[in-house]
């Protein structure tokens, strides 16, 4: 019998990663990835969107929107008017935007937000048309893509961004410290989820844990991860995209090093997302 495969909301109800705007942590997350984002807009990789009159944001996989609305205070503050699209699965997390809005001091004439259920394997079949100039996906979002639905992903975000547009990721590098200390843990403990390793999945690249909700270990469900290293998403993004930089950012909840991928200059002849959508994984 094939277990049920548990649902991001509910996983990330159990979890408690900090998204919403009444969190400290949160709030000293949505901090740092705002001065983050001016860094990048003063002269760094996002200096060209500073000289425009008006940038459109795409965040994907965003959760709360909490880095897409830090990306676009920071051009706010450069006098950039922004429009800022925050998409996800969980409808009940995305209304959490306009409160980081509210919050930090954001909306009116030069910040307008909006919202939507997208699925980031396909962008342009649930968004439709181009024109993005900047699209995020911020918080180690990567594990929830097998191999294939990188692929998709990447795909997708180059056919909706306008010319010389900028995709940014955010990813920890998950391979590596299992590889080099031996870290792999088939039984693991992150906030009040205790996960056992099931099985791997060679055919999607993924791992099968089974979920339980700690202390009473309540089973939630089967939750799927690809262990990504940042090296293997630039080396794709360079598919999709001519100019490739690898940054380093200390992620404040967690104190640790992740990488922000810096893609631009989308390609024009590459596979089409369709063409790669009717490739089955």
């Amino acid at each position: 019998m094939e277990l049920e495969k548990m649902e991001l909301s509910r996983l990330y109800r159990v979890l408690g990663w900090p998204t919403n705007p009444d969190d400290p942590a949160a709030y000293e997350r949505f901090r740092s990835i705002e001065g983050f984002a001016r860094h990048l807009v003063r002269g760094g990789s996002l200096g060209s969107l500073e000289a425009r009159d008006s940038v459109r944001i795409l965040d994907v996989m965003a959760a709360s929107g909490i880095a897409g609305v830090a990306f676009a205070k920071a051009l706010a503050s450069r006098g950039v008017k922004v429009k800022l699209l925050v998409t996800d699965l969980r409808v009940e997390e995305l209304l959490l935007a306009e409160k980081w809005a509210r919050v930090v001091g954001i909306g009116g004439d030069r910040v307008s937000i909006s919202y939507a259920r997208v699925d980031a394997t396909r962008i342009p079949e649930d968004l439709g048309g181009r024109g993005f100039d900047l699209i995020i996906c911020w918080g180690s979002s990567m594990p929830h893509l097998d191999v294939y639905g990188l692929v998709l992903f990447l795909a997708g975000a180059r056919e909706v961004q306008a010319p010389g547009g900028i995709l940014v990721i955010q990813q920890a590098d998950l391979l590596p410290p299992i590889l080099i200390n031996n870290s792999f843990r088939r039984i693991l403990v992150e906030g009040e989820v205790l996960t056992v390793f099931k099985e791997y999945d060679t055919r999607r690249g993924v791992q099968r844990r089974l979920a339980y909700k700690l202390p009473q270990l309540e089973y939630l469900g089967i939750t799927e991860s690809r262990l990504w290293e940042a090296s293997q998403i630039a080396a794709v993004a360079r598919i999709f995209y001519k100019n490739i930089e690898v940054l380093d950012y200390i992620e404040p909840v967690l104190g640790r090093n992740t990488k922000v991928i810096v893609a631009s200059n989308p390609r024009e002849n590459t596979p089409s997302w369709r063409e790669l959508a009717r490739i089955p994984p």
